[in-house]
């Protein structure tokens, strides 16, 4: 049972932050923000979401990319140095009710301190997103569908097992308000569409069985 929890616990690594950026900060602008949240589980006869906390920091490179970096830091707790490290492209802007897309790739790190053994798992992101409550399209709140696509290459899973999955995908959706010097974000994902569940130490509130759905709350400081 604890083996089958652990190996959960990895294959949902790198969902546990939410959706860093899905559109560019203005060139030369930094923002900070900080999460709570993760995949909903039974605890002492409730359902609530796991509260993992993450930071991350973004600037604006130019005004259509943004370059980023998180932290999750609740994985420091348990000796584990989990990194995601990438990059947001917009490729085109919002015109009236179709949206405007962007696309991140990302290097998901993570780095066992105990045992010194590592692991990287690149992720893909397309994001697709819509301004409403200002005169241009450019500003005002915002409303946002993510699907993150994270691969795992390596021949192995965590109990030595042959690797026979290598893509997992998770979809979110999310709002953001804006406001002068910060944001205020909440998002929805739906985590490791297609992965089974159970058996594991803890119950995950997924589709069927399958995958976890998870509760995100953000803030960001605008610098």
């Amino acid at each position: 049972m604890k083996k089958c929890f652990t190996i959960l616990l990895l294959l949902l690594a790198a969902s546990w932050a939410p959706t860093r950026f899905v559109e560019p900060i203005p060139e030369g602008h930094t923002n900070i923000t900080a999460s709570l949240g993760g995949p909903l589980f039974d605890f002492v006869g409730t359902t609530i979401a796991m509260p993992l906390t993450s930071i991350a920091a973004g600037y604006g490179y130019s005004g259509s990319l943004t370059l980023f970096g998180g932290l999750h830091t609740t994985a420091l707790m348990f000796d584990d140095l989990q990194l995601d490290l990438g990059a947001l492209q917009e490729l085109t802007k919002q015109d009236r009710l179709v949206p405007a897309i962007s696309v991140s790739p990302i290097a998901n790190i993570l780095h066992a301190m105990r045992d010194g053994s590592s692991r990287l798992w690149p992720e893909a992101d397309i994001n697709f997103y819509w301004h409403y409550g200002a005169n241009d399209l450019s500003s005002g709140n915002l409303v946002y569908v993510t699907s993150s696509n994270w691969f795992d290459f390596t021949s192995t899973r965590a109990d030595n097992e042959p690797q026979t999955r290598h893509w997992f995908s998770n979809i979110a959706i999310g709002h953001r308000f804006e406001g002068t010097n910060w944001q205020y974000t909440t998002e929805l994902k739906y985590l490791e569409a297609g992965i089974a569940n159970t058996p594991n130490a803890v119950g995950y509130h997924g589709i069927s069985g399958n995958g976890a759905f998870g509760i995100y709350l953000g803030i960001t400081r605008k610098f």
